[in-house]
């Protein structure tokens, strides 16, 4: 059945597709009047391809108020919800369907976050594109011929998106009879509920997509709980707030060190351990944290991890300035070069 009205379920629909969504205030009741029906969605780039593109979609620029799209599509695929009513996004033009030279009553814009000159679509930007394009489509019964390209419309030469329509269509149409991904929260939930003692409660509501599009995770008041597929038979793992810092600064699960592989150790009164698919996180209190990985960690290992003589890490890997790497402990160091690991206790000795 065709929607009639404000798309006011936008930020609920694309949420259960299990994309990330950035609700903007006021954004049910932006806009330049309400829809009539609705009968598809456009697909626009920014012509920016900075991170306050959206400034100007909800701003507008002189000569054309804003709203100028319901939606802007981040380049790490987050989903920033604009306005609910109206926005000039389509200009002159025409499609099957549609009303001719009207569609800003009926259709909902998306802008993709590119300069449209060479810039580089991420595989989760454009994931994110094809599946917030179905999901909209699917809750207002349209097919995936009515995701138009602003340049298939456009009467007046317009050149967006800058790229190909008829192979993200095919990919729209496979994700439309698909439906959205099957839910996370069990696996989630069940990680959580082993953790109770600790995590707290949940402050994210359902799931949230990580950046290569596959993964989810959900934050609580002292951890955050992260699922692949792929990763641990496809259970769920929870990491503790502690560990959770120093991790976002290696980048999350889209660093090195990718997702969880292990729950995370205490050591009563010394510090807490968590193996990741890129190398292990040790973190003492009231210390910053470090990874240890690679042929390093596994002549620590071999020394004993955090209980051998070298005890815990207190760097990562540096250049050690003779083509090598080497890494700090509390009680030494460890080089490595080509030939192999040499360990020094205290600075004083060396030991292959």
């Amino acid at each position: 059945m065709t929607w009639t009205g404000d798309p006011i379920w936008l930020a609920d629909v694309l949420r259960a597709e299990g994309l990330t969504v950035i609700e903007h205030a006021g954004w049910l009741g932006r806009g330049h009047g309400d829809f009539r029906d609705l009968r598809g969605v456009m697909c626009h780039h920014t012509a920016g391809g900075g991170p306050n593109d959206w400034r100007i979609v909800q701003n507008g620029r002189p000569g054309l108020p804003g709203p100028l799209a319901q939606l802007v599509l981040e380049r790490d695929g987050t989903y920033r919800v604009i306005a609910a009513g109206v926005a000039w996004h389509a200009g002159a033009g025409s499609h099957p369907g549609w009303p001719t030279d009207n569609a800003n009553w009926h259709v909902i814009g998306i802008e993709g976050v590119n300069d449209g000159v060479g810039q580089a679509w991420p595989a989760v930007q454009m994931d994110a594109y094809r599946r917030g394009c179905a999901a909209i489509l699917r809750r207002i019964g349209r097919p995936a011929s009515d995701c138009v390209g602003h340049k298939e419309w456009s009467s007046e030469g317009k050149i967006d998106p800058n790229f190909g329509m008829a192979s993200f269509r095919a990919e729209v149409a496979r994700l439309i009879a698909t439906g959205p991904p099957a839910p996370m929260e069990n696996e989630i939930d069940a990680e959580a509920a082993v953790a109770r003692a600790w995590i707290g409660t949940r402050t994210t509501p359902g799931e949230l997509v990580t950046a290569d599009g596959i993964g989810r995770y959900a934050r609580f008041a002292n951890g955050s709980v992260y699922w692949h597929p792929y990763v641990r038979n496809g259970d769920a793992t929870a990491v503790p707030a502690h560990l959770m810092e120093t991790y976002a600064r290696y980048g999350h699960e889209s660093g090195f060190l990718g997702y969880p592989t292990l729950r995370h150790t205490v050591v009563p009164g010394v510090g807490d351990i968590q193996a990741f698919e890129g190398g292990t996180l040790y973190r003492r209190y009231g210390q910053d944290g470090f990874p240890v990985r690679g042929v390093i960690g596994k002549r620590w290992a071999a020394e004993g991890y955090e209980t051998g003589p070298l005890g815990w890490p207190i760097s990562d890997e540096y250049d050690n300035g003779t083509g090598g790497l080497a890494q700090d402990f509390q009680n030494g160091r460890l080089q490595w070069d080509p030939s192999g690991v040499v360990k020094e206790i205290n600075r004083r000795s060396d030991d292959r």
